[in-house]
């Protein structure tokens, strides 16, 4: 057994935010093993594993848990620690399957509890993945949960299930900046389309197009007809997939310009999710998108769970070939995990936001 701290802080939501509302640092709280009256390291039982988290992800989906009813996923429980995709290393096993030194990482189940230290009995840890050394480097540890986790696995089906990219076809993304947006435009490059990325400044534009993106709009301080304006011009044969990480007024203006057979896979409605309701699309849009006979629809990768193996092995042969990539911005310790996720929403990260707990 490892030499363990005297501690086990621990990332708490302190209340529910609500519909309508914006979350701000006082809905989150670090808490140390005391506040629970728990020991920070209890002895292990056998068959329970002990790991030091090493990294953990923020994503937009964790807006709807910090609302008292339910949405796809469960709510938060106020006052207890918060959960979804982390990594970890093993530092102390009772269970002969598992060594200390491995390392197991979020895939079908987002329930990592946001905190230094967790314990896994034998049925919680046979829902993670452990890393294979062979396929994964130490510097894509931290991508399995983020580009080639939860949010590249949502781009990639997506993309082969929904979108159907052939080639020569045009795809646009919205939030393409982002981990899932931008894993998003590189399978459009794998399948050979031409892909535009719409993103929130020119920093990001130089970042998409080093992606292999052709073209970037900036959708900050313009209109809806401005950015409809320029995604003409950006897609001067028109739009045949979109695939939308975001809604609202961006959305209406890329549908405008989708083709005939057009497919809109939707990942994400980030720009609504601190509204009471998400806005419907105008029915004169809706309208035409019916007559052209447009896909559009929600989906969730969840959903995919059987075909997760097939999906991750596919990504990791891309990004060890050096055709998938992905920027991370890292914030350093749970202290920054109520920054981490509220910079979602103002578009402060490129790439995938990544909170590094430990080395």
């Amino acid at each position: 057994m490892s030499t363990l701290p005297a501690h086990n802080k621990r990332v708490v939501l302190v209340s529910f935010v609500g519909k309508g509302n914006q979350p701000t640092p006082a809905h989150f709280a670090v808490r140390d093993h005391k506040d629970f009256n728990e020991p920070a390291h209890p002895p292990l039982e056998d068959g329970q594993i002990r790991l030091q988290t090493l990294y953990l992800s923020v994503d937009p989906y964790m807006r709807g848990r910090m609302n008292q009813d339910k949405s796809y996923v469960d709510p938060f429980v106020p006052g207890q620690p918060m959960c979804g995709s982390g990594v970890g290393r093993i530092v102390e096993s009772k269970n002969p399957s598992y060594a200390v030194g491995d390392i197991l990482t979020s895939q079908k189940r987002l329930a990592w509890p946001f905190q230094e230290y967790v314990v896994f009995d034998a049925e919680t840890a046979s829902h993670y993945t452990r890393l294979d050394p062979k396929t994964v480097p130490p510097q894509l540890i931290s991508a399995t949960i983020g580009w080639l986790g939860m949010p590249g696995l949502t781009a990639y089906f997506g993309m082969t299930d929904r979108a159907r990219p052939k080639e020569g076809e045009t795809l646009v993304v919205s939030g393409a900046a982002g981990a899932c947006g931008s894993v998003a435009g590189q399978i459009g490059k794998i399948y050979n389309c031409r892909v535009v990325g719409i993103v929130g400044s020119q920093e990001k534009i130089d970042y998409i197009k080093q992606l292999g993106f052709d073209a970037g709009i900036v959708y900050k301080d313009k209109s809806k007809e401005q950015l409809s304006s320029e995604i003409a011009a950006a897609c001067p044969k028109g739009v045949d997939i979109y695939y939308d990480n975001v809604g609202g007024e961006i959305s209406e203006a890329v549908l405008q310009h989708i083709n005939r057979n057009g497919r809109v896979p939707i990942c994400g409605q980030i720009s609504q999710y601190n509204n009471v309701e998400m806005a419907p699309l105008p029915k004169d849009l809706q309208s035409q998108l019916e007559e052209k006979h447009v896909e559009r629809g929600w989906f969730m990768v969840m959903n995919f769970r059987e075909k997760f193996a097939e999906g991750w092995a596919e990504m990791l042969r891309w990004a060890n070939d050096g055709r998938l990539t992905c920027k991370e911005t890292v914030y350093e310790g749970l202290e920054n995990v109520p920054t981490a996720f509220l910079g979602l929403f103002k578009g402060d990260n490129i790439g995938k936001a990544i909170i590094r707990v430990s080395q």
